[in-house]
């Protein structure tokens, strides 16, 4: 949603921020003088204690006395600088700023930003190592010898809740929570060379756990665990840009530049797979399952990028520029194992959890892209306006690939299963097709004055074709009309209808992919800004973007890939993303009736809708047909106020923002489908197939009070007064509920980022120098 993030930056410090000037927006005094300025900020907060993740999600909100915010700049000698910084020693502190000495350009921006995604999640497991989760192994074979010790028929949940009972009360509590830091530093070396030379250098480190993740843990009994997944990423990158800049030689030559860059992107995952003991198992076994499972992480992976482009300028506006980039993407992390369990073997003979038995050590993949785009832009005659713009994208697969002879995910970990070469998947399996693309695009522009109107027509051509995907080649044109309106100072108007189509062509039973099937999509909006009078102003806006996916093939009985003799399309049973809508409404109230006030408001509505359908057979005939039809409303309102109470002295500003999010999943059901159970009809209306509509969809309301009272007591010095308060609810149909054991059998973290109500006072002192 647009006005209101899901967790809202604290007022109090986001006011504090408001009062620091820009660095791009400070400049040096006109005469070379030396000169030298700055503010500091001092904070003393207090607040209830909140629980939810959610309310410091993103943000550290800390009690007591924090620095918020502190700046300084200036010119001494002819060198130029800046420092800026924001939570000063807290997780979501960032510094950034510049100098220039001589011949010597430096800027630098280091960044942290925690993400804290569940507090007090529980597991049954301890972390003992990195990525490694544990658990009794005396527990759990005693738990997999009382599960096996009764038929499967009385596996029931409270069977399992009985059992598990004192494990589950029990259970470790650990923060679900990460942290990313994020520096660059820019060396620009050319201020006394006759061109443009710079070195850029970024370093990212990942830390903590990325969420909750895990997965199945195959055995007599399949369990599906969540644990924390360890984050220990570190990503650098390397780069150089250099650029000549032309200078303008007569009337019709303006100038430009060209330009050449180089950088090197380097990944590094030292979390190299996640292990997670089996709950109902402490040693290997063929038929019961392996005591572990492992799960693997993000390969370690790296990238080159290097392009070079021109900018020309000439007389009448007229811009000509181009460029030509090439990557090159490469990954050979080293392989893991096939299987964790020590009892397979490959019909070699050979232990399918050893290293020696893969076929490659490694991937050593390889993707090659190259990109030309070209521009040129120009207003030949007064009025008339033009832009051109054409781009060539192209992904190419140079991994040298290898037919795979099988491996343990057919039943995984508990048997070798082969891999057979087909038609569609000549490497074993269709995920190890070599993957490649080609889009061409070129859109055009023009636009004409005629006096205070502006009327502008377009239209795009692109070509799509693809390697391995069911669409192997397609269209993607489209035209759009737009109108500006402009009279005096009072009246703005801005309507625009874009309508495009996108073609598919290749073989499917069931319907493309919703990225490469046929689409048709309509864009129309519609913006008006009025002032009737010097004080007052209105902004209205409207935007509607529907996409359908038509033509999509009925269902017909399909075995083995192809469609069961005597089968025939089933009508009115297209399956996939059948449309989709999103609508945005918005209207802006400004008012200031003085130079002491000003007032605002707003109200923003948005609804998002989808519609998916999905099938399957028995024999020839239909069985089920289930139908998501999803939406998403936003309703989000706030006012805002700033009044002088005594000019250059007493300022009391004023906030309020709400937004209230309900979302529903509409499910409907054949009647006549193995989906419908006679017991559900007491329950669940007629009509639906046995199916219940999900009402608590993601469900949101957020809202934000703030009042702030400030004193400028001497010419440097303001102290402020502040109140802020902040509702959270929230509901979700998976995520409702603290049981870390929802159902058998399947153990969730259920970290706390739910709802949360919290009081905020606060006084800040700011000094400027």
């Amino acid at each position: 949603m647009k006005r209101i993030t899901p967790v809202t930056v604290l007022f109090a410090c986001g006011l504090l921020a408001a009062s620091a000037p820009l660095f791009a927006q400070t400049a040096a005094p006109a005469a070379p003088t030396d000169w030298f300025s700055g503010t500091a900020t001092l904070s003393l907060l207090g607040r209830d204690n909140v629980d939810s993740s959610k309310f410091e999600e993103y943000r550290v909100v800390p009690k007591g006395v924090s620095m918020p915010v502190f700046n300084f700049q200036g010119s001494q000698g002819g060198k130029d600088f800046a420092v800026f910084g924001q939570n000063i020693f807290q997780a979501d502190q960032r510094y950034f700023g510049g100098a220039t000495v001589g011949w010597l350009g430096v800027s630098f921006d280091y960044n942290q930003i925690p993400h804290n995604m569940g507090n007090n999640g529980l597991t049954l497991f301890g972390e003992t190592s990195q990525g490694v989760w544990n658990m009794s192994a005396t527990l759990r074979q005693a738990l997999g010898a009382a599960a096996e010790g009764v038929p499967s028929n009385q596996r029931t949940y409270p069977f399992y809740q009985n059992l598990l009972g004192p494990t589950i009360a029990a259970a470790n509590s650990i923060d679900i929570s990460g942290l990313r830091q994020r520096g660059n530093v820019t060396l620009d070396v050319g201020k006394r060379l006759p061109f443009d030379l710079s070195f850029t250098y970024l370093r990212e480190v990942k830390t903590g756990y990325r969420g909750a993740s895990g997965g199945d843990v195959i055995g007599t009994v399949t369990s599906a665990v969540d644990v924390g997944e360890p984050m220990n990423e570190l990503t650098t990158d390397y780069g150089i840009r250099g650029a000549y800049n032309f200078k303008s030689s007569n009337q019709s030559f303006k100038g430009g530049n060209v330009y050449a860059t180089f950088n090197r992107n380097i990944y590094n995952d030292r979390a190299d797979s996640l292990v997670i003991d089996n709950p109902f198992r402490a040693t290997d076994n063929l038929s019961s399952g392996p005591a572990q499972a492992r799960f693997s992480t993000s390969p370690d992976n790296a990238a080159n990028r290097g392009a070079f482009g021109f900018m020309l300028r000439f007389a009448r506006q007229t811009r000509v520029s181009g460029d030509l980039a090439f990557g090159s993407w490469t990954q050979d992390a080293a392989f893991l194992p096939y299987t964790i369990n020590s009892t397979i073997f490959t019909p070699a003979g050979a232990p399918a959890n050893s290293l020696s038995t893969l076929q490659q050590a490694s991937l050593n993949g390889k993707i090659d892209t190259t990109s030309l785009n070209f521009g040129f832009s120009s207003r030949p005659v007064r009025g008339l306006g033009i832009r051109l713009r054409y781009r060539s994208y192209d992904l190419s697969n140079k991994t040298a690939k290898w037919v795979i002879t099988g491996d343990t995910s057919g039943s995984p970990d508990r048997s070798w299963t082969p891999a057979e070469p087909e038609a569609d998947a000549p490497f074993g399996y269709a995920t190890a097709n070599p993957y490649s693309n080609n889009t061409k695009r070129f859109d055009a522009q023009v636009g004409y004055d005629i006096g205070d109107l502006t009327v502008e027509g377009a239209f795009h051509l692109a070509s799509l074709d693809r390697t391995y995907r069911e669409a192997t080649t397609g269209d993607d044109d489209g035209w759009a009309l737009s109108a500006v309106y402009h009279t005096s100072d009072w009246l703005g108007i801005r309507a625009v209808y874009d309508d495009s189509r996108r073609t598919a062509n290749g073989e499917t039973l069931y319907g493309f992919q919703a990225d490469e099937a046929k689409r048709n999509r309509t864009r129309t909006g519609l913006q008006v800004e009025l002032t009737p009078l010097a004080k007052l102003g209105f902004t209205f806006s409207y935007f509607r973007r529907n996409d359908d996916y038509p033509d999509r093939p009925d269902r017909i009985a399909v075995s083995g890939g192809v469609p069961i003799s005597g089968a025939q399309p089933i009508p009115g049973t297209p399956s996939g993303l059948l449309n989709a809508k999103y609508d945005t409404f918005t209207v802006d109230v400004d008012y200031t009736p003085s130079e002491r006030a000003e007032v605002g408001g707003f109200y923003s509505y948005e609804k998002n809708a989808s519609t998916n359908q999905w099938s399957t057979t028995t024999g020839v005939n239909l069985n089920n047909l289930l139908n998501y039809a999803g939406s998403d409303r936003g309703d989000t309102f706030g006012a805002n106020a700033r009044i002088a109470l005594v000019p250059d002295k007493w300022t009391f500003s004023f906030l309020l923002q709400h937004q209230k999010v309900d979302g529903l999943m509409d499910i409907t059901a054949r009647e006549a489908g193995s989906f419908y159970t006679p017991g559900r009809t007491t329950l669940i209306p007629p009509g639906q197939g046995g199916a219940a509509d999900i009402v608590n969809y993601d469900d949101t309301k957020l809202t934000s009070v703030v009042g702030d009272l400030a004193y400028a007591f001497a010419k440097a010095w303001t102290i402020s007064f502040g109140y802020a308060y902040e509702k959270y609810t929230y509901g979700n149909a998976f995520t409702d509920g603290t049981t870390i054991f929802p159902q058998s059998v399947l153990f969730f973290m259920k970290g706390n980022d739910n709802g949360y109500n919290v009081n905020i006072v606060y006084s800040r002192l700011n000094y400027r120098f």
